[in-house]
């Protein structure tokens, strides 16, 4: 028998905003934080599971402001809340938190099933505030009385092993993460569903749906599936038909499915494109890539680059936009004549010039080599490996080399 059926999971994406949780060069565990909670999220409510989620971006959520929210989302004995976190300090492997309120059960059923993922299982624990050992050390248990809580540590972000497998496999913990919920909250528990065949153009909606959930499904951006649909809302409706491909769409050449063990850098370069282009072309914010994750690779628009506009899309903020075109957030506001730093979705900036903008592209030619290129350009070869994060010599035709300024 299991212990209960819980009426709502409440996922928790820890950090945010300008809190950046433990780092590990450009590399931040808020990122990790909310693709783990974000894919939870989802996934419980295509099992049905009443969900919600703390934040659904890039956005600061004080100690505090978390709490509150949380309680506004109702916490009761019957709510099961789940932190996600990315531990630091060079162990390796996962561990779960509980709190002093509730028995072990959930969490080693957590932990077990990270496991079964491949990830190491490193314990299931209790920790205490030392100034009041009767009460939880951390504030996302302590304060979350009555619901049931957990903390789980995916991995260590400074240990490069567990780094690898949280690029590329957190999604499978996160989805251990989902059956365990599931078994122990009674839910039958079904697999990911696979994408739909190609010949299927339009998209039916059902109960716990949300337009990520199908956008991510099809390959497709939010934007792009609201567009697709002149959709001003992101409400939809269980039986609405949604158009989910066009002939104008990327074909099956332009889309590439990220395999294991790949970077943004691998496949940039195996396409012929620089590592910021490939972010563009699929609105990215961090370097993170999942294993299955598809990335267009192609596209017959221009790239954005910055000088241009940008239109703000679910789940951006300035200091993610500011970043993804170099430059500061204080020159967007600037710029943009920002009175505040909320966004809206569909809100469209203009980019300032940004040192990224100083480059120059160059497109590989039959006969190129590393030398010419870079003796064209009156630069060295260092320097044109730099800039691309070439290891090698070796040229592809068609490849774009970015010519630093």
């Amino acid at each position: 028998m299991y212990d209960r059926v819980a009426k709502k999971v409440i996922v928790d994406a820890g950090h945010g905003g300008n809190d950046p949780g433990a780092i590990n060069g450009n590399i931040y565990e808020k990122d990790f934080n909310l693709q783990s909670a974000q894919y939870i999220y989802n996934r419980l409510r295509e099992l049905g599971i009443p969900a919600e989620l703390t934040r659904t971006g890039d956005t600061s959520l004080p100690k505090n402001e978390r709490i509150a929210k949380i309680k506004n989302l109702g916490i009761d004995p019957n709510v099961i809340l789940v932190s996600n976190h990315i531990n630091s300090g060079g162990g390796e492997g996962a561990e779960v938190v509980y709190a002093l309120r509730n028995n072990n059960k959930l969490a080693n059923m957590i932990l077990d099933n990270i496991g079964s993922e491949g990830q190491i299982k490193r314990k299931v624990y209790q920790r205490r505030l030392p100034e009041n050992p009767s009460k939880d050390y951390y504030y996302i248990i302590r304060e979350t009385t009555p619901s049931e809580a957990v903390l789980i540590e995916y991995g260590f972000i400074d240990n490069l092993n567990d780094l690898r497998k949280l690029q590329n496999n957190l999604t499978d913990y996160a989805e251990g993460v989902v059956k365990a919920l599931a078994d122990y909250m009674n839910v039958p528990y079904t697999k990911p569903g696979n994408v739909p065949p190609v010949g299927e153009d339009y998209y039916t909606v059902v109960n716990g749906d949300t337009l990520w959930s199908i956008a991510n499904r099809y390959g497709l951006t939010v934007d792009e599936l609201k567009r697709l649909n002149n959709l001003e809302s992101d409400v939809l409706s269980v039986g609405q038909r949604l158009l989910v491909r066009t002939s104008s769409m990327p074909t099956p050449e332009d889309v590439y499915t990220v395999l294991k063990g790949d970077t943004l850098w691998s496949i940039a370069n195996k396409f012929g494109l620089t590592v910021d282009e490939l972010k563009r072309l699929n609105n990215l914010e961090s370097d993170m890539l999942s294993v299955g994750q598809t990335l267009v690779v192609k596209s017959n628009s221009t790239i954005p680059m910055p000088g241009g506009v940008y239109i703000v899309q679910s789940g951006d903020s300035l200091w993610g936009i500011a970043r993804k075109f170099n430059v500061s957030v204080d020159d967007l506001i600037q710029y943009n004549n920002l009175s505040t730093l909320t966004l809206q979705v569909g809100q469209k900036l203009r980019i300032p010039n940004g040192e990224s903008n100083k480059n120059t592209y160059h497109t590989v030619q039959n006969g190129d080599t590393l030398w010419s290129i870079a003796k064209q350009y009156n630069i060295s070869v260092n320097e044109l490996m730099n800039a691309n994060g070439l290891t090698s010599t070796l040229l592809k035709l068609n490849q774009v080399l970015v010519i630093p300024a």
